[in-house]
């Protein structure tokens, strides 16, 4: 006696042929030879020590020892096809690939599981919209530009910015009038996007803008930045109302002004569309409660 299994292979064919009892049309449904047939069931039977079909009748039948073996072989077999299906249902789970902002993923990342529990099983990769260009990207969220609009693209949000800054930062100093903040550490970015001259400007300050004690090229640390006590950011009022509803963030100074472009989204056609235009309602939703969260919050 050995515990060694007879091979796979064997038992493939056993099943083929004990279901449709015919070598022929077994070798067609396995593409394979009727001898390969024969000498597969051949050396089952032989690792087996029993006999399993019977081959003195015009057609083929199980022995008693082949009915046996093939009643229980059935819950393995059932065993096997759950345990291919559910690993490739795993395997071919849905991908939604979304392009944003650097500067919106932090903000994404603190609701994105709302999202994936509507969808369960769902995976997300979240790319820098430098890869917006990618084929294969579901989901883009860049600036409504001319050329955005040519794509396809529609208005998603119309950004606001202005200065945010930790509750310890803001408790270090003395901040009375908008012309207060040229006195203190700016964070802008790498390139700059020229933000602070826009909101100096609307706060009705001519003076020239000082250069930022911080500058990050990568704009999603720029809140970060900011929460740290690294100085004062500029941030989208639509994506600050979490922070400040938590206190991790302060406008010193809430004079806020428009920074054009708006934000667009364009869903990708050739992609997964379904999920896309799923997650683009879901988006809006979040963001209309951002707005509201942040109406508590002046």
């Amino acid at each position: 006696m050995t515990n060694r299994l007879p091979s796979l292979r064997g038992i493939e064919t056993f099943l083929c042929v004990a279901e449709v009892l015919n070598f022929r049309l077994a070798s067609e449904r396995l593409n394979v030879t009727v001898s390969a047939i024969s000498h597969r069931i051949q050396v089952l039977e032989q690792e087996l020590g029993m006999q399993l079909l019977d081959r003195s009748h015009r057609r083929l039948r199980l022995t008693d020892g082949g009915e046996a073996f093939l009643k229980q072989l059935r819950p393995g077999i059932q065993m096997l096809q759950e345990a291919t299906q559910l690993t490739r249902s795993k395997v071919s789970r849905p991908l939604l690939k979304i392009a944003a902002p650097p500067g919106l993923h932090g903000w994404l990342l603190t609701r994105i599981s709302g999202f994936q529990s509507l969808h369960p099983g769902i995976r997300i990769e979240m790319l820098s919209s430098g890869r917006r260009r990618s084929v294969s990207v579901d989901v883009t969220i860049s600036p409504f530009t001319a050329n955005a609009q040519r794509d396809g693209a529609r208005p998603l949000i119309s950004i606001r910015i202005s200065p945010v800054c930790s509750p310890a930062f803001q408790a270090q100093h003395r901040i009375t009038k908008p012309a207060d903040l040229l006195g203190l550490p700016l964070i802008d970015t790498i390139p700059s996007l020229k933000g602070w001259n826009e909101w100096f400007k609307a706060a009705g300050i001519e003076e020239d803008v000082p250069t930022p004690s911080l500058m990050l090229d990568n704009h999603g640390l720029v809140h970060q930045a900011a929460m740290e006590g690294c100085g004062i950011a500029l941030g989208m009022r639509h994506l600050m109302g979490d922070y400040i509803r938590r206190g991790l963030l302060v406008e010193p100074w809430p004079i806020a002004c428009d920074f054009p472009p708006t934000l667009g989204i364009l869903i990708n056609e050739g992609g997964n569309v379904r999920l896309a235009q799923a997650f683009a309602a879901w988006l809006d939703a979040e963001l209309g409660t951002a707005v509201q969260t942040l109406s508590t919050h002046p």
